[in-house]
């Protein structure tokens, strides 16, 4: 049994400056890597659109549209260009990047934003919404 362990004991030992050098390697390339490779900051909201749970007896709706319809009109009406670009303004979303066109403010707006859907049982439908920059203003 203390055979054994002085015989690892000797490997390990013998071996240390080896594992060493592959240890500072690795670290150092990690490092590298974490500091050469630029930040990207994400913002994400989740938005969750259910079935109403009133009865037709008690309050009939005069609009009758399903989650997903709803969500596709939040859609529409976050992704204008009149809207992205008060956005864009009110959070000073581009201010590092010079004068930049309300045309290049909407198209960039629109690259940086993903909108994912996705629908449950039960009728509730999700939606996420996520914004994308370089900066965590």
């Amino acid at each position: 049994m203390t055979s054994d362990f002085r015989f690892y004991r000797a490997l390990f030992v013998k071996r240390l400056p080896l594992m060493a050098t592959i240890f500072v390697l690795c670290s150092a390339i990690g490092i590298g890597l974490a500091l050469m490779l630029p930040s990207k900051y994400i913002a994400d909201a989740t938005l969750l659109v259910e079935s109403p749970q009133i009865p037709d007896e008690l309050a009939a709706s005069t609009v009758r549209t399903s989650p997903t319809e709803r969500l596709q009109i939040i859609e529409q009406r976050l992704m204008t260009r009149a809207n992205l670009i008060d956005i864009a303004n009110e959070f000073e979303v581009f201010s590092g990047r010079g004068r930049m066109t309300p045309d290049e403010v909407v198209e960039e707006m629109r690259d940086l934003t993903e909108i994912r859907r996705t629908a449950s049982r039960g009728g509730a439908t999700f939606m996420t919404i996520s914004f994308r920059a370089t900066s965590p203003n």
